[in-house]
């Protein structure tokens, strides 16, 4: 304007044609510097989310560890639960055995009878005859009588076990359960943390896409006037210092080690 006034038109166009040109390539500049800070957003975004992934398994790995301790714990309380159903079991077979006791025959005792009667009349022949009949009489009663002792646990015993190998079987089926749903819920934690992210990236992007609305400035690079320091174009830095802690920050009293 004072070029111009005093009639240096010259050089009044050569000053404006240069402040042209420094807007220009200021212009230039902001763009070239937005572009890497913009990349540079994205990248601790992504870092952010890859630190939060970390967590997430480490925190998941902990908690599938929880389920199988569960699984552990409870087939070793049914295992110890069978093992006293068998001892009980055993007790009352032993306790019901005790008192079945062998008794002869009616048929055996009057062979055994017929045998002292042939001894006393001095008949030696029939009464060994005799003796041996009862003999092998005794024999077969009494392998009668083991029979019907072995019968009398191994039904019981049968039966208990085939309960507890269903009990097992329901067992087994429970815990698969457990494991999936702890997968079933560790699946829709992950979606909801990547579903923070996309969120997040969306809000990152539609910052960076306006930008650029503001005509190009001379002096310091600046997009907006109203930007702060914690507006949506910063998500990707905000994000990664909040969970890298590269801010000064101050720990949680409750999580310091004690002295």
């Amino acid at each position: 304007m004072a070029c111009s006034s005093r009639g240096e038109y010259g050089v009044a166009q050569q000053t404006f044609s240069q402040i042209e040109t420094v807007k220009k390539q200021e212009g230039v500049h902001r763009r070239e510097v937005e572009l890497k800070r913009q990349e540079a957003e994205r990248g601790k975004l992504d870092a952010a989310y890859r630190i939060e992934k970390e967590r997430f398994e480490e925190e998941w790995v902990g908690k599938m560890a929880e389920v199988e301790e569960r699984c552990k714990q409870k087939l070793e309380e049914l295992e110890q639960l069978h093992e006293i159903g068998i001892a009980d079991l055993e007790r009352e077979i032993a306790k019901t055995i005790k008192g079945m006791r062998y008794k002869a025959s009616s048929a055996l005792l009057g062979l055994e009878d017929v045998e002292r009667r042939l001894a006393l009349a001095k008949e030696f022949d029939q009464a060994a005859e005799m003796a041996a009949r009862s003999r092998r009489r005794r024999k077969v009663e009494e392998a009668a009588h083991q029979r019907k002792i072995d019968a009398q646990g191994t039904q019981p015993r049968a039966a208990l076990l085939a309960a507890q190998a269903e009990e097992l079987r329901n067992v087994h089926q429970k815990l698969h359960g457990w494991r999936v749903e702890a997968k079933r819920q560790k699946g829709k934690a992950l979606e909801i943390l990547q579903q923070k992210f996309r969120n997040l990236e969306a809000d990152q992007a539609h910052a960076h896409a306006i930008e650029f609305s503001l005509k190009a400035e001379i002096g310091p690079v600046q997009t907006q006037k109203s930007r702060s320091s914690q507006a949506s174009t910063f998500r990707g830095t905000l994000k990664h210092e909040s969970l890298a802690g590269t801010k000064f920050d101050v720990p949680d009293v409750s999580k310091m080690v004690p002295v």
